[in-house]
């Protein structure tokens, strides 16, 4: 019983020095805890805003007349400046310029998108757009320095088809010819019509 009587004291004496010192790390920790749900909370918040924003563009430049559409997209922009979203804006932004012919204006937003995207894939996909485009401009070393950059295994059999278009682009019919057999290959039962189109094309070359 005495040494329980000691105990009971010991733990008395523990409470009173360091009682503040325990309470205080335990509203320290309640503190962190709630500051970061609050953190995390708002981080979604944000993020749904730039999808909604992103959503609205994508809507905008499906719907509306190219001028009108992107002039919406670029004031939406504004709104996500410097997030992934803007780059997503970009690359809708890049395919509607191209269905008009504007070329020279999907490179220049091609470019930037580059610099907003930040998954891997996102990045090969616009890198493969604008080799598309530089081989439209007749800009074969900066179409092929663009497709030397595609890492994603998941992006060979596209690559493979760029490039024989820009070996096409070239004049060099054989590279061209094997650079499609080969995107027949990595493309499997996904290959499209154009690509064997290409390849006939071709026979005999």
């Amino acid at each position: 019983m005495e040494h329980e009587d000691q105990q009971v004291e010991e733990i008395k004496k523990f409470i009173k020095t360091y009682g503040p010192w325990i309470v205080a790390g335990v509203v320290i920790g309640l503190g962190s805890l709630f500051g970061w749900r609050t953190y995390q909370d708002n981080q979604v918040a944000a993020a749904q805003a730039r999808t909604a924003v992103y959503q609205e563009a994508l809507e905008t430049l499906q719907r509306s007349s190219a001028d009108e559409g992107l002039l919406v997209a670029e004031q939406l922009l504004e709104e996500v400046a410097g997030s992934e979203h803007a780059g997503l804006i970009r690359l809708q932004m890049a395919q509607r310029l191209v269905s008009i012919g504007d070329f020279s204006a999907a490179q220049n937003q091609l470019q930037q998108a580059l610099n907003e995207v930040k998954s891997d894939e996102l990045k090969s996909l616009t890198r493969t757009r604008l080799a598309r485009i530089a081989i439209e401009l007749g800009q074969y070393d900066e179409a092929e320095a663009h497709l030397n950059a595609v890492r994603q295994n998941a992006y060979k059999g596209l690559v493979a088809e760029i490039r024989g278009d820009l070996h096409y682009a070239r004049g060099n019919f054989s590279a061209a010819r094997e650079s499609y057999l080969l995107a027949q290959t990595e493309q499997a039962e996904t290959a499209s019509q154009a690509l064997q189109m290409k390849i006939d094309n071709l026979a005999g070359q």
